[in-house]
């Protein structure tokens, strides 16, 4: 069976899809940061020249909530952009010819119509508070488009909507929206259901995907490599605004508390919904809808505090 790396085996999607594959019969090589430090590009290509590799899915990646994002932004950019490079340019040196790369919906300018489609990729400016990422992710998706049209090579990009589940970040600190707020939402309940401070009206809207379906996809994708276009996204197709995503947890937590609102704190872009026909002609669609994928993370959360 093929042998597949997995980088940021570590990380929340690392940590689904790893266990994945392996029950779908792959080999799967799943290094540590002590293993190989990606940002090292001697130590990137002494690693992939030493092991026999078929495929390659890039899932690991500097993040931060919009929090932390803004105090971030060149570290961010900087380790990314390093990370994808110097694994693009292994795999190539190496004659490796399959590259998933997990790129991120964050890419899409700040301005561009809804549903977010493939063909507004490149055409305007980023999102001020998480411009390092979003830049950075674009950075190595557009070297992948490049290495395929120089190398004829096959290194793909999935640009997926807010990822959510067991393994996440929920640090209050530096974890992205769902899960920080998830966190905050139990210590709350547990202090006799204290106020919580909603950022902005509630009114934006974000589209949510479980991470074990995202793993799922990727499964998904490496059994049907051919039919993948270079860049699509992958989403729920399900919009849920930040309301409602609090009412949600409040049923889910048993939060009986006053909901707040502070309309000085940032909240990103109204909407971030994507496009998913590429999605759709695949055949592919998500299983967990999203209550039940929060009562999952839930009770993940639950035990990792007890």
């Amino acid at each position: 069976m093929a042998t597949v790396l997995v980088t940021g085996a570590s990380g929340m999607l690392g940590q689904h899809l790893v266990p994945m594959l392996e029950n779908r019969g792959y080999q799967v090589l799943a290094p540590s940061r002590e293993d190989v430090d990606l940002t090292d590009a001697a130590a990137t290509s002494t690693y992939l020249q030493a092991n026999t590799i078929d495929a390659v899915v890039h899932c690991a990646a500097y993040v931060a909530g919009i929090a932390s994002s803004k105090a971030s932004k060149h570290h961010s950019f900087d380790a990314n952009v390093s990370m994808g490079m110097n694994l693009i340019r292994s795999c190539l040196d190496n004659k490796i010819s399959t590259l998933l790369n997990v790129g991120s919906a964050t890419v899409y300018p700040s301005d561009a119509p809804q549903p977010l489609s493939e063909t507004s990729l490149g055409q305007g400016a980023f999102e001020g508070p998480i411009e390092g990422y979003a830049l950075s992710k674009y950075v190595v998706y557009r070297a992948c488009a490049m290495a395929n049209e120089q190398y004829d090579v096959a290194f793909k990009t999935i640009l997926p909507c807010n990822l959510f589940g067991p393994y996440d970040n929920f640090s209050l600190e530096t974890g992205h929206m769902l899960p920080a707020i998830l966190h905050r939402m139990h210590q709350a309940k547990e202090q006799d259901n204290a106020p919580i401070v909603i950022w902005g009206d509630g009114s934006a809207k974000r589209e949510f995907l479980y991470a074990p379906d995202l793993a799922d996809f990727i499964c998904f994708s490496l059994e049907n490599f051919e039919a993948l276009p270079e860049v699509m996204n992958v989403g729920s197709g399900v919009e849920v605004s930040v309301k409602e995503m609090h009412q949600h947890m409040a049923k889910i937590t048993g939060y009986s508390g006053e909901l707040k609102h502070d309309l000085d704190k940032p909240v990103g872009r109204l909407r971030r919904y994507l496009d998913l026909h590429h999605q759709q002609r695949l055949g592919w669609s998500p299983k967990t809808p999203f209550e039940e994928a929060l009562a999952l993370t839930y009770d993940y959360l639950r035990g990792t505090l007890e």
